[in-house]
């Protein structure tokens, strides 16, 4: 299995999911900006970590299962797991905070 199918099986498919069951949130302007922020937050502290632990040897990516297209020393699939995870767990507890707060003035 490629990361690519790795990330639309255990990540994508799991997101389209809660976008559909969740879109009440996602019609509220304010509810995203969070999401957008911490996305923004988890790419500016994850892409140098990651890629100094490339870099150090820590671990690898095998090119049988990336598409070969990297920015600097990670595929293209590996960003793409930080910004769709953060949406999934993102969209999840703004979801579950929404519910919390319903009902109170």
């Amino acid at each position: 299995m490629t990361y690519a199918e790795f990330l639309a099986l255990f990540v994508g498919i799991p997101l389209v999911l809660s976008l559909v069951h969740h879109r009440a949130v996602l019609s509220r302007r304010g509810e995203l900006l969070p999401l957008i922020g911490i996305t923004c937050i988890v790419y500016a502290a994850t892409s140098p970590w990651d890629n100094a632990a490339v870099a150090k040897g820590l671990w690898a990516f095998s090119e049988a299962q990336i598409s070969g297209l990297r920015i600097g020393l990670l595929p293209v699939e590996e960003y793409a797991f930080f910004g769709l995870q953060t949406w999934l767990v993102g969209l999840w507890v703004v979801a579950r905070l929404r519910g919390r707060t319903r009902g109170v003035a």
